[in-house]
């Protein structure tokens, strides 16, 4: 389940004055099949009702409307589209108004790689209707095994029918944000397997659960789940995980099917924040580590070590950065040792140095063409993404545009199981080296899709309303180069 739309915010005129006033929607998707190959897409869309202009009903309350408008396009073609207009519960008064409410819609799609373009209207409201855009894949191959997007849930039940919360036998209620806060205690989600049989044949095969961080590629032992299961040309996963002891962080919750031999059939992740500060970094493998006779007893001076732990920084999961910051300043020689060493072990537990020294050649590098004026390199945006996803296979350079500040397009083909992933830097001083991160289409990083508004600001007002259009002026190449780098 794909997020991508967070906040709206857009103006109202009044008689006098410019008053601020925020849609606040927030939509997600997921793509799904069916046993005979027929794709379909789920939209899931709420809307905060006091975010949208109110007007008197009938009945004494108040209630607002908004127009959406959702189209999909592959290759510049309109394959689907919705237009339809949601009415917001009835509120009895415009300030005591905290309601949401849920729209979920389905749309059959071939398979390919679609745009899809979503607006928003407040029917009660004079100001410019909200547009945002995506891009998603759907591809089920139909001899191989496959797995569905993950939907997040608020709840489900076993229910026959046909209704667009319906699915195999069950009623779904959609948990639309990636968001769980300390009150969540679990996490709910559905997912389906498609033509695992045309690999597993009768044999049955494990379906593996589990959480991981989403800077480590390291199963969470406590959240590690698996289950035998019977190979159909579907497969439901439906699982409630107890999340109440779950670390504050970032986190990739994953499916995998594989076969008996253990080998990998199909896998799906999706990204989410955890936020639970009651829940203590568990210390108990550092306070046990024992750095005699290993690489770090070496490393005895204080600031070499506080500077080698900074070095971290861009690969340590959110409960390490918290940890380090809380111990750093009366964290005695031992227990930084102690702390660098169970880093290094967690990540490579045969061979901890050797993955400590090819780390320490990476940070050299990005110190050596990352630096800024004020910023070590390995601390600055490029120095980070390089640090945490490796060298990109492809960078765009621009420097010199007529119209456009300097800037830097990063694609990575393959990344942590996403395909085809780009950052976009930025700088409006080149001689600082600072190219900061405005962009980027990979999960659980800043998403800005009106990224071109930064880089053309140079030259351009992005706030005139007679120009709301990203100029195409003569040498101005960033989309192109976005689309496709080189």
């Amino acid at each position: 389940m794909r997020k991508i739309i967070v906040i709206f915010t857009f103006f109202v005129l009044a008689s006098v004055t410019m008053q601020a006033q925020s849609l606040r929607a927030y939509m997600s998707y997921a793509t799904f099949t069916t046993p005979d190959n027929q794709p379909y897409i789920e939209t899931y869309l709420t809307i905060q009702n006091s975010s949208i202009m109110q007007m008197p009903t009938d009945d004494g309350g108040y209630s607002g409307k908004l127009n959406v408008q959702i189209i999909f396009r592959r290759n510049d073609t309109i394959v689907n589209y919705g237009k339809y207009d949601l009415t917001g519960p009835i509120a009895e008064d415009t300030i005591n108004n905290a309601l949401t409410f849920l729209d979920v819609q389905r749309y059959a799609l071939p398979e390919g790689t679609y745009d899809l373009e979503l607006t928003l209207d407040d029917v009660n409201d004079k100001s410019d209707p909200i547009v945002s855009h995506t891009t998603f894949l759907i591809d089920f191959p139909h001899d191989s095994t496959s797995v569905s997007d993950i939907e997040f849930l608020k709840s489900y039940e076993k229910k026959e029918g046909t209704g667009v919360l319906e699915k195999n036998g069950y009623a779904v209620l959609p948990y639309v944000f990636n968001n769980f806060p300390q009150e969540e205690k679990e996490l709910k989600f559905y997912a389906e397997i498609y033509h695992a049989d045309k690999e597993a044949g009768d044999d049955a095969y494990m379906v593996y659960t589990y959480i991981r961080p989403f800077e480590v590629d390291t199963k969470l032992e406590n959240f590690f789940f698996m289950r035998r299961t019977k190979a159909e040309p579907i497969n439901i996963l439906l699982h409630t995980i107890d999340i109440s002891k779950l670390a504050t962080g970032n986190y990739l919750l994953v499916v995998e099917a594989r076969n008996r031999k253990n080998e990998l059939m199909a896998s799906k992740e999706l990204f989410f924040f955890r936020s639970n500060p009651e829940v203590q970094f568990n210390t108990t493998n550092i306070m046990i580590a024992d750095v005699s006779n290993t690489f770090v007893e070496s490393i005895d001076n204080r600031d070499s070590l506080l500077l080698y732990i900074d070095y971290l920084y861009p690969i340590s999961t959110s409960s390490e950065k918290m940890y380090v910051k809380s111990m750093i300043k009366t964290a005695d020689v031992q227990a930084l040792q102690k702390y660098f060493y169970n880093f290094w072990q967690e990540r490579n537990n045969t061979d901890p140095e050797i993955a400590w020294l090819n780390y320490l050649q990476r940070v050299k590098e990005a110190n050596y063409n990352f630096k800024t004026v004020s910023v070590a390199g390995y601390r600055s945006d490029r120095g980070r993404v390089y640090l945490q996803y490796g060298k990109p296979n492809v960078i765009a350079e621009s420097y010199n545009e007529p119209a456009a500040y300097p800037y830097v397009i990063w694609h990575y083909y393959q990344l942590n199981g996403q395909h085809d992933k780009k950052f976009v830097f930025y700088t409006q001083d080149i001689a600082t080296n600072d190219f900061q991160l405005l962009h980027s289409n990979v999960v659980g990083e800043l998403a800005n899709y009106h990224w071109q508004r930064n880089v053309y600001r140079r030259t351009w007002d992005t706030y005139s309303i007679d120009d709301m259009i990203v100029p195409n002026s003569y040498g101005s190449f960033a989309t192109d180069y976005y689309i496709q780098p080189r």
